[in-house]
């Protein structure tokens, strides 16, 4: 989170127009808080219909509420990103920096030994 906070109010104002990267760096690692927010939604609902209630914690709550915010503020960026650079570089490079971060923060949630 402090990456996507640097790149927010650091690098958007001086290097936003002209460096792809700070708009697909922060849809990347926004991208990959939002992929894990609804893995935990998922695991919630899935105990919720077995029998054990997952709306009465705040965890719940907590996570869907990051997961909506990380949403609104992936297609806030990537729409910036498409409107600024070509489609044709946008895609791939999201592509490939958000399937990268989602690996990483899977290893670190699951924590994985990566050797």
């Amino acid at each position: 989170m402090a990456v996507t906070l640097f790149l927010i109010l650091y690098c958007v104002p001086r290097y936003g127009q002209t460096g792809i990267l700070v708009y697909i760096g922060i849809c990347s690692v926004i991208g990959s808080l939002t992929v894990m927010s609804v893995k935990a939604i998922g695991i919630a609902i899935k105990l919720t219909l077995e029998g054990v209630n997952q709306l009465v914690y705040y965890q719940t709550w907590i996570f869907l509420m990051v997961a909506i915010s990380c949403i609104i503020t992936q297609l806030n960026y990537l729409n910036m990103a498409l409107d600024t650079f070509n489609t044709a570089v946008v895609s791939p490079i999201y592509y490939a920096l958000f399937t990268s971060f989602t690996i990483l923060a899977s290893a670190i949630m699951f924590k994985v030994s990566i050797h």
